[in-house]
């Protein structure tokens, strides 16, 4: 996926800015990118970083704009979700930080390591996670249990 992200910008790049704008830098960069792409998936965002600022400063915006948003929608699908559960409730990162208390939620269970979270309003939700030796699955249940039954 990243290989054609940094190719479908570098050759727009190429194909959409006048001759006389093009500095020499921006496109042996776009083309830098790519092959570092080539080679190495995790320097996608990077690359559209930087591709970002070299159409900004060719002046095209819009272009600018719409791979700003590229770069924002890669960097929030490779976050991994994750989930902080407390007597205060449950935190989750994915896909925006936020906090709900123990009333919203009907039951979470872990088993297998599988963890399953059904919410009040009839949203089920469920992940696998990493096994942890120091978690004992029977203890998180009847915690989980304890709060969201009061």
């Amino acid at each position: 996926m990243g290989r054609f992200i940094l190719l479908g910008s570098s050759m727009l790049f190429l194909a959409a800015t006048e001759m006389s704008q093009i500095k020499y830098g921006y496109p042996v960069l776009g083309f830098l990118l790519l092959a570092l792409d080539l080679f190495w998936i995790s320097l996608v965002s990077e690359g559209l970083a930087i591709q970002v600022f070299g159409w900004m400063a060719v002046g095209n915006w819009g272009m600018a704009s719409i791979l700003l948003l590229l770069f924002l929608f890669h960097r929030q699908s490779i976050q991994q979700p994750t989930f902080r559960i407390d007597a205060n409730g449950l935190r989750s990162n994915f896909p925006w930080p936020k906090k709900m208390n123990w009333n919203a939620i009907e039951f979470i269970r872990l088993k297998d390591g599988m963890l399953t979270i059904e919410y009040r309003s009839g949203k089920l939700f469920q992940q696998g996670i990493e096994k942890d030796p120091a978690l004992s699955e029977a203890n998180f249940n009847e915690f989980c249990q304890q709060q969201c039954n009061p």
